[in-house]
C-alpha cells in the first residue's frame, strides 16, 4: 500500500494521518464546504474536496468517497469510525472501482447488518433478546404488531440501524413511513420492524476482534450510558464496569456471537443492562468504535494496527488473551453544544488548552481558528484518563477536565463536570436516565 484515503474528519482523521505516516504511507484527506480549514486537510500529503456542505452530502457518501479515491490514486480507504463504515454500498461501489476498503469483510458486514439474521443467530445461541416483531410488511401500520408490543416502543430499521422511539399507537403510522423512507435513502432496504422500548438501562459495550484464520478475542467491556442525540459524552472501561459473573458471560456471549456470523475485524457487541439484572443484545458494530482510543490505553495495544493486522488476512496471534486490565479508564467527549436546548451556534475557536499528567491524554479534532457550526463535527476533541482503579480515575478526570479550555463556541464541558461529581455516577449506578436529569430534561 502506498497511498490511502481518509474517509473522516476531526481528531479520527488526524490519528489515521499519523498512523499511516509512521509507516511511510502517503495519506490523502477528504473535506466538505465547511471543513477547509480542518487541521486534518494540512496534515494530509494531499486532500480532496468533496463538494457538498452536510455529512450526508459528503463523508457519508459512498460514490463520492471512491470518486475520491479514484481521483487520488489511492490503494485502499480507510473509513474511520463513522457510520460509512457499516455502509454495504461503499464496499459495493469500492470493489467495483478495485479499491479496498479497511474494515469489516463484506460477507460478514451483510449478515451483521441484518437485524433479522442477527437476532435469529443470537437466539439460536440462547442469547437474550427485546422482545421485537417480524418484518411489518409494507402494506401495514404496523399498529396490530405494536399493540403485542405494548408501547413506548422502537421502529427500527432491518439494514440501517437507525431507529425512532414511538410512544403511542397514533404516532405509529407516520414513524413507519417516516422510517422506511429514510432507510430506503441510506442502504436501499425499506424492511422495519418493532422492538418494545427498554426504559432505564445501562449501555454496555464488548469490543470483538476476530480474522480469518478462525480466531476471535474479546477487549473486555465499555459503559456509554451518559450519552444524548446518538453522542456518548463519557464512556469508561476496566474491571469495574460489570460485576459479578457478568464480564465471562457478556464475552463469551460475544465472541460466540462474533464466530458464529463469521465477524472478522474490530467491532464491538452492544448491550442493554436493565436494573432487574437483566441483559439483552442490542446491536452489533461492525466498525472501530468511537471510543477506540480508551480501549487502546486501557489495553496498551494500537486497534488501527490490529485492525489492519486481520484485515490483510494475518493471524490475531491473541488467543487466550486476558480480558482484565490493570488500569481503569474515562473517556471524556467535548462537544461544541450548547447543552440548554441541545443547539450548535456558529463560532470561532478562539482559544484551546490541554490538560498534562500522567494517565492523561488531550486528542484535538479541531484547532485555533476553526469556524464551527451545525455541520461541522460536533466533538471537538477527547479527553482520555486513566487509573488504578474507578474512583481514581474519576477523580484525575475532573482534574483534568477543569484545565481544559475551549473558547469560542459553546460546549458541554460543565455538565461533564455536573456527571463526574454526580452521587449516582460516583456509586456506579449511572444509566441512560442520568444525563437527561442532569440536563433538566
Amino acid at each position: 500500500m502506498e497511498r490511502v484515503l481518509i474517509a473522516s474528519r476531526g481528531e479520527m482523521a488526524r490519528r489515521l494521518i499519523r498512523f499511516f505516516k509512521e509507516r511511510d504511507i502517503e495519506t490523502v484527506s477528504v473535506f466538505s464546504e465547511v471543513d477547509v480549514e480542518g487541521p486534518w486537510v494540512e496534515e494530509a500529503d494531499y486532500d480532496m474536496y468533496l463538494n457538498g456542505r452536510t455529512v450526508d452530502d459528503t463523508y457519508m457518501h459512498p460514490r463520492r468517497i471512491v470518486s475520491a479515491a479514484m481521483d487520488a490514486g489511492c490503494d485502499a480507504i480507510h473509513p474511520g469510525c463513522n457510520f460509512l463504515a457499516e455502509r454495504p454500498e461503499l464496499f459495493d461501489i469500492a470493489i467495483a472501482a478495485n479499491i479496498p476498503v479497511i474494515g469489516a469483510d463484506p460477507k460478514a458486514l451483510m449478515r451483521v447488518q441484518d437485524r433479522m439474521g442477527l437476532r435469529a443467530a443470537a437466539s439460536e445461541l440462547g442469547i437474550p433478546l427485546i422482545p421485537a416483531s417480524d418484518v411489518i410488511p409494507e402494506a401495514e401500520d404496523g399498529i396490530a404488531a405494536g399493540a403485542q408490543l405494548g408501547f413506548p416502543l422502537f421502529v427500527k430499521s432491518v439494514a440501517a440501524g437507525i431507529f425512532r422511539v414511538v410512544n403511542s399507537q397514533e404516532e405509529l403510522p407516520s414513524a413507519m413511513a417516516a422510517m422506511r423512507d429514510l432507510s430506503q435513502k441510506l442502504e436501499g432496504d425499506r424492511r422495519v420492524y418493532l422492538e418494545r422500548a427498554v426504559g432505564r438501562m445501562r449501555h454496555i459495550g464488548t469490543v470483538v476482534v476476530g480474522d480469518h484464520h478462525g480466531a476471535t478475542a474479546f477487549l473486555g467491556h465499555t459503559d456509554g450510558s451518559i450519552k444524548a442525540n446518538y453522542h456518548t459524552w463519557i464512556e469508561e472501561m476496566g474491571t469495574e464496569v460489570v460485576g459479578g459473573d457478568l464480564p465471562e458471560r457478556l464475552g463469551d456471549a460475544a465472541v460466540y456471537l462474533s464466530q458464529k456470523l463469521g465477524w472478522t475485524g474490530v467491532g464491538r457487541v452492544s448491550w442493554a443492562l436493565t436494573p432487574d439484572g437483566g441483559w439483552y443484545l442490542l446491536g452489533f458494530s461492525c466498525r472501530l468504535t468511537s471510543g477506540f482510543s480508551l480501549v487502546e490505553q486501557v489495553y496498551g495495544i494500537d486497534l488501527i494496527s490490529t485492525q489492519m493486522r486481520v484485515c490483510t488476512g494475518n493471524p490475531l496471534d491473541w488467543d487466550g488473551m486476558a480480558s482484565q486490565p490493570n488500569k481503569f479508564g474515562l473517556q471524556l467527549r467535548i462537544l461544541h453544544v450548547d447543552p440548554a436546548d441541545m443547539s450548535r451556534p456558529e463560532g470561532m475557536i478562539e482559544n484551546l488548552g490541554a490538560p498534562e499528567g500522567d494517565g492523561v491524554t488531550m486528542e484535538w479534532g479541531t484547532d485555533i481558528g476553526f469556524e464551527c457550526n451545525a455541520d461541522t463535527d460536533p466533538v471537538l476533541g477527547k479527553l482520555t484518563v486513566t487509573g488504578p482503579t474507578r474512583h481514581a480515575a474519576i477523580v484525575r478526570a475532573k482534574a483534568a477536565l477543569a484545565e481544559v479550555i475551549v473558547e469560542g463556541v459553546p460546549t458541554n464541558k460543565d455538565v461533564l463536570m455536573d456527571v463526574l461529581g454526580d452521587n449516582a455516577f460516583w456509586k456506579r449506578e449511572q444509566d441512560s436516565t442520568t444525563l437527561p436529569r442532569l440536563l433538566g430534561n
